[in-house]
C-alpha cells in the first residue's frame, strides 16, 4: 500500500468511525464502550484493525480499516482532525484530551468520547513512536485552542452584560 491511497482510504475509514461514534453516544440510556486499535495480520499484510465493544448493548465488532500497520499515522492524523472538527463544537458530545495510563495491564493511549448522559466510549490508540507524539502533540495545541477561543468568547459575552 503506498501512502496515497492510505491517505484516500483514511478519510472514509475516519468517517465510519465517527459514524460509530456518534451512534454509541446517541443511546437513550448512559453506555460505556471501548475502541481498541491494534495490528494483526490479513492475508500476509500487517493492516490496522478496530475492535468496538458496547457491553450494555451485547455489540461487538472488529474491523479491517483496509490501511496496512506502516500508514496507520495517516489514519490517525485524519482521525484526530474529524474528531475535533466534530466533537470539539457539539452541543451534547464532546471528546478530552489526549491521556496516557501507564499500567501494568492494561495500559491506555487515548482520549474518551463523551456525551451529557454520562456516557464514554474510551478511544485506546495503542500507538507510541516520534510521528505519533507528533500527531498526538497537534490534537492537543488545537484542543487547547478550541477551549482558549470559548473562554475568550464567554469572557466576552460576560464583560458585555456588566456594561
Amino acid at each position: 500500500m503506498k501512502k496515497m491511497e492510505a491517505q484516500q482510504l483514511a478519510i472514509e475509514k475516519s468517517k465510519v468511525i465517527i459514524e460509530y461514534i456518534f451512534q454509541i453516544l446517541s443511546d437513550s440510556e448512559k453506555v460505556n464502550a471501548t475502541m481498541e486499535f491494534s495490528n494483526d495480520k490479513v492475508e500476509n499484510q500487517n493492516m490496522v484493525i478496530l475492535d468496538i465493544n458496547v457491553p450494555k448493548r451485547n455489540f461487538k465488532r472488529s474491523l479491517n480499516l483496509g490501511i496496512t500497520s506502516d500508514h496507520e499515522n495517516v489514519l490517525f492524523a485524519q482521525l484526530f482532525d474529524d474528531l475535533l472538527e466534530t466533537f470539539l463544537p457539539h452541543e451534547t458530545m464532546g471528546i478530552t484530551k489526549y491521556y496516557s495510563i501507564k499500567s501494568m495491564h492494561p495500559s491506555f493511549t487515548g482520549i474518551d468520547a463523551t456525551n451529557t448522559l454520562g456516557s464514554r466510549i474510551t478511544i485506546n490508540f495503542n500507538s507510541s513512536g516520534t510521528e505519533f507524539m507528533h500527531l498526538v502533540e497537534n490534537y492537543q495545541a488545537k484542543y487547547n485552542a478550541f477551549v482558549e477561543n470559548m473562554n475568550n468568547n464567554t469572557f466576552e459575552s460576560n464583560e458585555g452584560l456588566k456594561k
